[in-house]
């Protein structure tokens, strides 16, 4: 009898993956796929929005993309989606991005609210961009040539506007909300949330395993140290370093 059940469960499993395979790729068929794109499946695409993907791009095996009703997810030409990587448009949400855009290897994006992304901008391998509280609903907003390190956290509970040409290093935190801890009765992490939306202004430098605090502005070209935890806003042309960062020194 054992026998039979693991065979009949190992059968009815084989046949639900067939089955959603065959969805999927019906789903793959239905969305607006420009000319020489290279897919490699499988690739998971789920939801009843609208997905664009311009010519001269690649699919990676393992994608997911799903877009919730009334969603859209528009992507220019010659981007790149590498293997295992997420990218998750919830209902009533766009976002729209750029030529050349590259997710790395198991990188997530998820969206919660309308969100742009420009041209050539990059989110590395292992990268989690998402709401971290359930009802988080922040924008998301890259400029042009912006590069997000290898794991790096992007909460969006909050907006978060990253400028053109910005270079985020490996395993950054960025933190748009924080919780309020005056309720005695609840643990500090269960209580309510303060909102507070980052702003990393044209071509700012942040060095690896920096964390980033809600409501935080940081200027045009200014340079975090690594390892830094910026609490305050940091001046355009300035050097910031420490636990908190303070200023080093301006740059000009």
């Amino acid at each position: 009898m054992v026998l039979i059940r693991v065979v009949f469960s190992f059968f009815w499993y084989y046949i639900n993956s067939l089955i959603r395979q065959i969805y999927w790729l019906v789903r793959l068929a239905q969305s607006e796929i420009g000319s020489n794109v290279n897919m490699q499946f499988p690739i998971v695409r789920e939801g009843k929005g609208t997905f664009r993907f311009g010519p001269h791009g690649r699919l990676e095996k393992g994608l997911t993309i799903g877009v919730g009703e009334n969603g859209l997810l528009e992507i220019q030409d010659k981007s790149f989606l590498d293997q295992n990587g997420r990218i998750i448009v919830n209902k009533n949400c766009s976002l729209k991005i750029g030529s050349q855009f590259k997710l790395g290897e198991g990188a997530t994006l998820h969206i919660s609210a309308n969100s742009k992304i420009g041209n050539g901008v990059s989110i590395q391998t292992r990268c989690a961009i998402f709401a971290r509280e359930s009802n988080g609903k922040g924008e998301l907003k890259i400029g042009n040539n912006t590069n997000i390190g290898d794991y790096t956290i992007i909460d969006t509970v909050s907006d978060v506007t990253l400028g053109n040409n910005v270079a985020l290093g490996p395993h950054c935190t960025l933190y748009t909300h924080d919780h309020i801890y005056s309720d005695l009765s609840l643990p500090a992490w269960k209580a309510g949330i303060i909102t507070k939306p980052i702003i990393i202004e044209d071509g700012a430098w942040v060095g690896s395993k920096v964390t980033i605090l809600p409501g935080v502005t940081i200027g045009k070209r200014a340079v975090i140290a690594a390892g830094s935890v910026v609490t305050k806003n940091v001046e355009a042309e300035s050097i910031c370093g420490g636990v908190p960062a303070k200023l080093i020194k301006k740059i000009v």
